[in-house]
């Protein structure tokens, strides 16, 4: 089963000419044509909506097709799809989700568990990619979860492999291992589609790229990695294609004085899980007014509890939280807990858990928690309105189910919920945002790191908490990194990726 997959045998062609999938009356692919060979890393990239993650759909059969051929040279049986949002029983553990569905048998059907473990642990030997298999799946961090997915996959058997997304939880030490894992299929002969946002992964790693617009592919060509190709100008050819014109400038922080006061403070901040590990362990740092803070680290090393914590979300958190002079831990009642909404603007790094609610409305999820906060449904109205159109949401349907939205789009709700509520609060003091563009394009990601400048530039403190060094850099005054729950570095955002890196594996000589 998990034997032998990185052995060498060709995968499927999988050829897709003008294919058409529409979901009701919104059309999610127009005209598309794709050919997906083995041997090479081919990355789709386009705007969020443009039908990327519906394509890929498609070809495994999960999208119902309007129109067009799917034609597949090979075993449809060895196409395997590792979706952006996860396919995971919560309440199993990481072993019994990567076994479930091809589980080994003993006699009598019986699950031979000791089996399991023993390709699963072959498996991640292969790959590089590791999990704790005894953990829970609800305790594993998103980078975690990530990785069980795509060991799912491969222990299937699967020869071609469509991922959509996939390190979009990544940091990018975890990217560039997982890149290489792809790498060792693809020079196998598997087949590798890669739906990304992440220019720097297509320059670095895929040797094919196909660009969708508005569902259709409007660029498709390789990737000479040889001095014949100029790693700018193509650069520039895809950002084009894929904005359908010139990129929007980049943002930067703002000017930061020497004088700033102090917006947020912590001091020995400490945060013991049920087993009583650390994952906060004394943390210490502030963020001045104006001052945007960028956090790295790898997956899993305490980020999301920071996050809670400072949302007033993890009870049992100890220590000193100091916003505006005021001392914060643990909310202890409702009203608290609202005061601090109004002061603090919080992004979660998982969307569909701590953001939204998938089955309301998008215009229900842009004004969630602001019940009783709004002047009646024709200021409700026209804040929805407000809100889609400052951060390009799009369809730009308020009545559509969110959990329609593509993946992008989701993040922009919560960024544009968070965001457009806090610059409108007279009590606005700090924005944390965890893994804010997460899964969106660069137009989208442009507008947010706008939204996030603009903050800095009205006084408050900023907190962005990435995966994205390139992110980071371009945003903050300094980046903070941490790891097992503790700041191991305090760098400048012009540090090189090289260093980071170490900080981010703990290394001392950082």
């Amino acid at each position: 089963m998990a034997r032998g997959i990185l052995g060498a045998m060709r995968g499927p062609v999988i050829e897709l000419e003008n294919v058409a999938v529409r979901y009701g009356d919104c059309w999610a692919v127009r005209s598309a044509t794709v050919k997906l060979e083995p041997g090479v890393i081919h990355a789709i990239l386009g705007e969020n909506g443009a039908g990327k993650s519906t394509l890929l759909k498609a070809a495994v059969g999960l999208a119902p097709r309007v129109s067009g051929d799917v034609r597949i040279e090979g075993s449809a049986a060895a196409i395997g799809m590792v979706h952006q949002h996860f396919m995971l029983v919560s309440a199993f553990t990481a072993l019994e989700n990567l076994v479930l569905g091809h589980e080994p048998t003993r006699s009598f059907g019986r699950l031979d568990l000791a089996r399991a473990r023993l390709e699963a642990s072959a498996l991640m030997e292969k790959t590089g990619l590791r999990v704790d298999l005894d953990a829970c799946t609800s305790d594993l961090a998103v980078g975690e979860r990530q990785r069980l997915e795509i060991l799912r996959v491969l222990y299937r058997g699967a020869r071609a492999i469509l991922l959509d997304e996939p390190t979009a939880v990544l940091s990018p030490l975890e990217a560039e291992e997982l890149y290489t894992t792809l790498g060792a299929l693809a020079e196998g002969g598997a087949t590798i589609a890669v739906v990304t946002h992440r220019m720097d992964e297509v320059l670095r790693f895929a040797g094919h790229v196909t660009i969708m617009r508005r569902g259709r592919t409007v660029l498709t060509r390789p990737i000479l990695v040889d001095e014949r190709e100029d790693p700018q100008r193509l650069e520039d050819e895809l950002t084009r294609a894929i904005m359908g014109g010139e990129p929007p400038p980049e943002a930067s922080p703002p000017a930061l004085s020497d004088e700033a006061e102090v917006a947020l403070s912590l001091e020995d901040l400490v945060l013991v899980d049920a087993a009583g590990k650390r994952v906060l362990d004394g943390l210490s740092f502030t963020v001045k007014k104006g001052e945007i803070v960028g956090v790295a680290g790898i997956e899993g090393n305490g980020q999301r509890e920071l996050v809670r914590a400072i949302a007033g979300l993890e009870p049992g958190a100890a220590g000193s939280i100091v916003l505006g002079g005021a001392r914060l831990l643990a909310a202890r009642s409702a009203e608290e807990l609202r005061a601090r909404r109004r002061a603090i603007a919080v992004v979660h790094e998982d969307r569909h858990a701590d953001g939204l609610m998938l089955d309301a409305s998008t215009g229900d999820n842009l004004v969630l928690g602001e019940l009783g906060e709004i002047d009646g449904p024709v200021a409700e109205a026209a804040l929805v309105t407000r809100r889609i159109e400052r951060f390009g949401v799009s369809p730009p349907d308020p009545a559509r189910r969110v959990g329609d939205l593509s993946g992008g789009n989701q993040q922009k709700v919560v960024v544009a919920r968070a965001l457009d509520r806090i610059e409108a609060s007279p009590e606005r003091a700090l924005v944390v945002l965890g893994q804010p563009t997460r899964g969106v394009d660069v137009g989208a990601a442009s507008t947010i790191h706008g939204h996030v400048v603009k903050a800095a530039g009205m006084g408050l403190g900023v907190l962005v908490v990435s995966a994205d060094l390139h992110e980071l850099r371009r945003l903050s005054h300094r980046i903070l990194v941490l790891h097992r729950g503790r700041i191991v570095a305090d760098l400048p955002p012009q540090t090189s990726d090289d260093v980071i890196g170490r900080a981010m594996l703990g290394m001392e000589d950082t």
